[in-house]
């Protein structure tokens, strides 16, 4: 139900944005929220109770976010205030931004590695997986995984390239336990 919602109201305020051709302003105003709600980790729950009324609801949000924000993303928040939906923000908000990076061509890249990389090694990592990819761009994200003994383990949305040296260890290991002798 949760992904329902969010698909509504994401896909609802990301057909405003791109038909007021303002995508990239409600972009960065739906990051803004996400760093609020982040960085006030009170807020959403003080929204979610059940005592505080609808009105006493929709006054704090525009206290806190009045000029601030569009109309349209205001709009949004006073409808799900007003449809008991507002602790769906955080999926809505992040349903939006998977919306906006995917028609912008930005690609989302983890790369797992036993030792950190050097700026070198980004550079051709990134590079090579631009040339690999239909992205314009990309959000690289790296980390560092000390049960990998060697070589890298690259996630790009729900596809991995399990290049590591375990991988190719179990692999060889799960051929040899198949041979018949």
């Amino acid at each position: 139900m949760a992904k329902l919602v969010s698909k509504v109201y994401g896909d609802a305020l990301f057909e405003i944005a791109v038909e007021s051709d303002n995508l990239d302003g409600v972009w960065n105003e739906v990051r803004t929220i996400s760093e609020a709600l982040d960085e006030n980790p009170d807020f959403l729950p003080t929204l979610k109770h059940p005592d505080m009324s609808m009105e006493k609801k929709q006054e704090l949000v525009r206290n806190i976010f009045g000029g601030k924000l569009s109309n349209d993303v205001m709009g949004l928040l006073d409808v799900m205030i007003r449809k008991n939906r507002i602790g769906e923000l955080p999926s809505v908000l992040d349903y939006f931004d998977e919306r906006a990076k995917e028609r912008k061509k930005i690609g989302v890249v983890e790369v797992k590695t036993p030792v950190e990389l050097t700026e070198a090694e980004k550079s051709k990592v990134e590079a090579r997986v631009l040339e690999v990819t239909d992205f314009a761009s990309l959000e690289m994200k790296y980390k560092t995984d000390k049960s990998l003994l060697g070589g890298m383990v690259i996630r790009i949305g729900d596809q991995v390239l399990d290049n590591s040296i375990r991988s190719k260890l179990d692999s060889m290991s799960r051929q040899l336990s198949a041979v018949r002798l």
